[in-house]
């Protein structure tokens, strides 16, 4: 049987001495790969002869005069290195179709670029650009031209002649006027204008029928181009960080966008043609000044999210309750009041944040959320909770921080799919007994209140893992709590508690407990039963001694008994700090 022969092993000699040059340039051995991408060091071939060269920073500032003897080369890849220029005689790569250049230090490219006649893909991103040659509009194959980060004020008047275009990327220049026309880029289906200086566009951006996402965020414009409603393919438009204050009606004819982002700008006001994009499904309107919403918002069957948070609203239509699709609603930093009856026939809603508003009371129609997984209402006005809380049947995640809640529903107990819920500064005095009831319950934040007693029931909340009693009134901790088995986190800083109850140590998983700042005499000697615990803080107390039990934990890192009245330091704290435990005294 003939000998097998690998690939280079049919390269013609003369190519094999590029490789050899290359790799004593570089310092390094270079592969043959498969294929190649932006990232790889090495080689490829097609029919024989090198097609593909990738010498990603490879520290070069000059391109090696040995490459330009690879004639059937198609793809070439140098970016991440430090090359200043390019020499006239690099651009007779005829066969040429795609160019890196990007993340090196170019400041300018000869005329001779337009001889690259079968260029599809130029990658000129992260350079130091500052203006670009006319030939680049003779190059009538380009699919692809990436000029992004570079220093660009202006670009040529012949890159409208690149009527191949599919993706222009001009972000992260300093653009001030668009005084280029590029009405003529039929192809064109991605327009990166973002991170520029520009405070307007021409209208001439209208005749893009192919365009499907035009990015121009982060720039000075105040207004868009009427003749946006014609860019009828348009599937996403990016315009976050602008000074915009109005929106064309003509918004309203872009049947196929699907995401609108609209986040920090000076809107005041949405046209009710917004009723009207019919494929939309993420419109993002987050810090603006809108004080209310078109009725037309309600036709949106197709959207999924509608972020408008940290704006001025005082009112939601009537109308949003049409928006049956809808998954996530964000409200938050408004001046909202009340919600409409409606919200309840939002029956795919998921995730709802109301925080940081003015909301007194809730609409009973907010227990036919189903399907609602999380609900924050963190920093309002709210005194009560409507019984219909309980039918949250899907309900994981519930923040009712920074309310004046005074009592809670027993129907709170109904919420079977509850992990994680935070009542902490509220004005809560007493809690319900069904709170027992939620047996997947993970997080309960009670701090900041003014709770004088604990539920037994509470010992029925197996899965609970952080237990958060801070800053409150109480004087003791039911027994029920050493049914707690899988707590980890127990808080009970600042109350007025006087005894730990024994059964604290059948808390087996338990590694943090706070107990500072209490009325504690003295501690039970279950509490050296706590063989997960690494952490004990018992600062401000009245303790006058410790149980020689202290000894027996064995995960301990850290204890502090300051501002305590312990008159003998007992034998077993010496055994501690022999093991390393940091001990504050």
């Amino acid at each position: 049987m003939p000998e097998e022969r690998s690939s280079e092993d049919l390269i013609p000699v003369e190519e094999k001495e590029v490789i050899g040059v290359l790799e004593k340039i570089i310092g390094s051995p270079l592969p043959e790969l498969t294929e190649l991408q932006y990232y790889n060091i090495g080689f490829f071939t097609h029919e024989g002869h090198i097609s593909g060269l990738g010498l990603f920073s490879c520290g070069l500032t000059s391109i090696p005069k040995s490459i330009f003897s690879l004639s059937f080369l198609k793809e070439l890849y140098l970016r991440g290195n430090n090359l200043e220029n390019v020499p006239d005689e690099f651009f007779s790569f005829d066969s040429l179709e795609i160019l890196d250049f990007s993340e090196n230090q170019l400041s300018e490219l000869t005329e001779s670029i337009g001889n690259l006649s079968s260029l599809k893909e130029l990658h000129l991103e992260s350079n130091n650009l500052v203006c670009l040659p006319e030939s680049l509009g003779s190059i009538s194959s380009l699919e692809f031209l990436d000029l992004s980060e570079n220093k660009l004020k202006d670009i040529p008047s012949s890159l409208n002649n690149l009527s191949n275009l599919k993706t222009l990327d001009l972000s992260g220049n300093k653009l001030e006027i668009f005084k280029t026309s590029i009405n003529a880029l039929f192809s064109l289906e991605i327009l990166y204008l973002g991170n520029n200086e520009l405070s307007t566009l021409p209208e001439s951006i209208g005749s893009l029928k192919s365009l499907k996402r035009l990015n121009i965020r982060n720039n000075n414009l105040k207004s868009i181009f009427k003749s946006i409603g014609s860019l009828t393919s348009l599937t996403a438009l990016f315009l976050k960080g602008n000074n915009i204050e109005t929106l064309p009606e003509s918004i309203g004819a872009l049947s196929n966008l699907k995401y609108l982002g609209l986040m920090e700008n000076k809107l005041k006001s949405i046209p009710k043609t917004i009723g009207s994009l019919s494929s939309i499904e993420n419109i993002s309107l987050s810090s603006n000044y809108l004080t209310e919403l078109p009725e037309s918002i309600g036709n949106l069957k197709s959207l999924v999210r509608l972020d408008i948070h940290n704006n001025k609203l005082r009112s939601l239509p009537e109308t949003i309750g049409g928006l049956d699709s809808l998954k996530r609603l964000n409200l938050q930093r408004n001046d909202l009041k009340n919600l409409p009856e409606s919200i309840g026939k939002m029956i795919s809603l998921e995730e709802l944040k109301l925080g940081l508003n003015h909301l007194e009371t809730l609409p009973e129609s907010i227990g036919l959320l189903t399907s609602l997984r999380e609900l924050d209402l963190y920093d309002n006005l709210l005194k009560e909770l409507p019984k219909s809380i309980g039918s949250l049947s899907s309900l994981e995640i519930l923040d009712l921080s920074k309310n004046n809640i005074t009592m809670l529903p027993e129907s709170i107990g109904q919420l079977s799919s509850l992990k994680e819920l935070d009542l902490s500064s509220n004005r809560l005095t007493t809690l319900t007994a069904s709170l027992g009831s939620l047996h997947k319950l993970k997080t309960l934040i009670l701090g900041f209140n003014k709770l004088e007693t604990i539920p037994d029931s509470m010992g029925s909340l197996f899965t609970l893992e952080i237990l958060d009693l801070g800053k409150n009134h109480l004087i003791k901790i039911p027994d029920s709590i050493g049914s707690l088995t899988a707590l980890k986190y127990l808080y009970c800083y600042y109350n007025k508690l006087e005894k730990i109850p024994d059964s604290i140590g059948s808390l087996q998983s338990l590694k943090y407990l706070y107990l500072g700042n209490n009325n504690l005499m003295e501690l039970p000697k279950t509490i050296g039963s706590l063989s997960s615990l690494k952490y004990l803080f018992l600062r401000a107390n009245t303790l006058k001694t410790l149980p020689e039990s202290i000894k027996s934990l064995s995960s301990l890192k850290y204890l502090n008994l300051e501002k305590n009245n312990i008159i003998k330091i007992p034998d077993s704290l010496d055994k501690l700090e022999k093991r390393g435990v940091k001990i504050f005294k």
